[in-house]
């Protein structure tokens, strides 16, 4: 911290305890600039607890709904039109079905369908249904694909919003999978400003290479903005399937690439 405070506003963070299931954790931390956004409570989630037991065997072993369980926490922005909001953060085991029952565990799918408990956990616990559920969804590839989506409450309730799509590249290999989302309730929805979901590409920004990169992290991080006190805006109130490209969006996927194109089509969704 005294490094990020150096010659900067000052930062404070709040973090989760390590997390995992075995010798390897991971903690889920949240940086935040102390003049405008403070910390109103947290609490660590943990599922009910799931058991099975192999034919013949008198053993019980429990079923991890989460290899890390999402560490929530309720922040309050003086600067935000939505004052008080909730962040979920989630990094999802990378796990097919198949590997899942060999292992007797929960896929990265299970994973992303418990997340609506969560989210309703906090609704109820705070009565705000300003949520904002963020991070590694392993959502593409292998672990997600497209059919997998309509069996994830998360994705198919209205309530819900994903404003990162599925055809954003989120991995620095450039494998152009969208493994990080962010997904907002209705009323969070009225709170980001549109458009301003996005992938940030820190090694294009800084002039990095790939292995200036990759000791970075493998990921690019995932963003939005908030609106600022008193600004308005139109949102969307349902959540609507991707649609075809017109000619003039081919077009620009010619002149300047696939960024381009996804530009126009999550812009269009604010519009619809």
């Amino acid at each position: 911290m005294d490094l990020v405070n150096n010659g900067s506003p000052q930062f404070a963070n709040i973090s989760s305890a390590p997390l995992g299931r075995g010798s390897y954790k991971e903690r889920y931390l949240f940086l935040y600039r102390v003049q405008t956004v403070s910390v109103k409570s947290s609490f660590q989630y943990f599922p009910n607890r799931y058991f099975y037991r192999l034919a013949h065997s008198l053993r019980w072993s429990e079923i991890h709904v989460f290899d890390r369980p999402p560490f929530v926490v309720q922040f309050s922005s003086t600067e935000t039109d939505v004052e008080d909001f909730v962040l979920i953060p989630i990094h999802t085991a990378p796990r097919t079905a198949a590997e899942a029952a060999r292992q007797y565990t929960k896929s990265t799918v299970g994973e992303l369908q418990s997340l609506v408990d969560v989210a309703n956990e906090a609704k109820s616990l705070w009565h705000n249904n300003n949520i904002v559920v963020l991070g590694d969804f392993n959502a593409a590839g292998t672990y997600v694909r497209r059919d997998d989506f309509q069996n994830i409450p998360l994705f198919t309730d209205n309530n819900f919003h994903w404003l990162i799509d599925h055809d954003v590249d989120t991995a620095v290999s450039g494998s152009q999978k969208a493994y990080d989302r962010i997904v907002v309730t209705t009323d969070m929805n009225d709170g980001v400003v549109p458009c301003s979901a996005d992938v940030f590409n820190f090694k294009h920004k800084y002039g990095l290479t790939q292995a200036q990169t990759l000791a970075v992290s493998d990921h690019f991080p995932v963003e939005v903005e908030l609106r600022n006190t008193g600004t308005t805006t139109q949102t969307p109130t349902t959540q609507t399937p991707r649609r075809k490209q017109t000619y003039q969006e081919r077009f620009l996927y010619i002149l300047y690439g696939l960024n381009a194109v996804r530009g126009a089509n999550r812009c269009q969704q604010w519009q619809r």
